[in-house]
């Protein structure tokens, strides 16, 4: 019969400290009665015993149907050994009707114990609808007013209006005089195919790439400028073919003097060489080539047929 009352006596022991360390918590809300949309604040006291630590949550606070708009956790001490941890919330609600708002919930902790829930009373908040009492029901959204127009007011309305004409009116009118200004280009004949290639043996020597030590750009030049002859002269693939098949070709085609196809496909193949395989011929013979493309131009190029009547009369002229 004694160990009943010793083990009661025991279970109080333990009970009773627990009991006292057991934080008091208190909300309050303000104002109590609101309309709806307007901001009430809930403030959450939490007080308690020194060695306890008590967690009030800020960020995510839940408040039910209420929105929560800013939250602040503040701790402050007290003078009888004590703490008041308090949070100040400002929370919104929407819907008509009393509303039952419960503190968040908090933890506590007394020393190396057990977390616990600490308890999350209620405060009681009336949301009012925003019609007053004589209003039955939402009234209609007003039309717009009319508002009298001055004359300034059309002259400003119309000003976009006159600059989008006047402008189109202008561009129009540019329009016309640069097309009479830029009066139609006759197209120019193109050159034959000995003057085309002797004006661009001047610009080559002109250039003078030889001089600049740029052997290689002055054979890919002077190479074109023979094969481009000899495509438009002789109508012959010199453009696509390589030095050994032009060379067949030329002989076979009938059209050009054999006298000048050996001196062409000379000349090619110094280009040749010149451009793939990394030989420089000496600068002299460089220019000479250029001569020598010069004068297989003008010994290939068509004979102008001279009448015999102006023949005959330029002979009686220089007798």
């Amino acid at each position: 019969m004694t160990r009943l009352p010793l083990a009661l006596s025991m279970l109080l022991l333990v009970a009773l400290p627990a009991a006292a360390q057991s934080p008091e918590v208190t909300i309050k809300v303000a104002p109590e009665s609101v309309a709806v949309g307007e901001i009430v604040t809930a403030t959450v006291s939490i007080t308690y015993a020194d060695g306890v630590t008590v967690s009030l949550p800020a960020d995510g606070a839940d408040f039910g149907d209420a929105e929560v708009r800013s939250a602040t956790v503040t701790t402050e001490p007290l003078a009888d050994s004590r703490s008041r941890t308090v949070g100040t919330y400002e929370v919104v609600l929407w819907e008509v009707g009393e509303h039952a708002l419960k503190a968040p919930a908090a933890t506590w902790r007394a020393g190396e114990g057990e977390v616990q829930e600490a308890a999350r009373p209620e405060a009681t908040v009336t949301v009012a609808s925003v019609l007053t009492e004589a209003t039955s029901e939402i009234a209609d959204i007003r039309g717009p007013r009319e508002m009298p127009l001055k004359p300034v007011h059309y002259l400003l309305a119309a000003l976009p209006v006159l600059a989008l004409i006047g402008l189109i009116v202008g561009l129009v009118m540019w329009l016309r005089g640069r097309r009479r200004r830029q009066a139609p280009e006759e197209a120019l004949p193109p050159l034959e195919p000995a003057e085309e290639a002797l004006l661009a043996l001047d610009q080559l020597e002109s250039d003078d790439l030889v001089a600049q030590d740029q052997i290689k750009e002055h054979y890919v030049r002077l190479s074109w400028i023979l094969r481009r002859y000899i495509d438009r002269r002789w109508g012959l693939p010199a453009l696509e073919e390589t030095t050994g098949m032009l060379g067949h070709t030329m002989r076979g085609s009938g059209r050009v003097p054999e006298a000048q196809i050996a001196e062409m496909i000379a000349v090619l193949r110094r280009a040749d060489l010149a451009k793939f395989a990394k030989f420089r011929p000496e600068p002299i013979r460089a220019r000479e080539d250029v001569g020598a493309v010069r004068a297989i131009v003008n010994a290939t190029k068509p004979r102008e047929e001279v009448p015999e009547e102006v023949a005959a009369q330029a002979a009686s002229s220089a007798e």
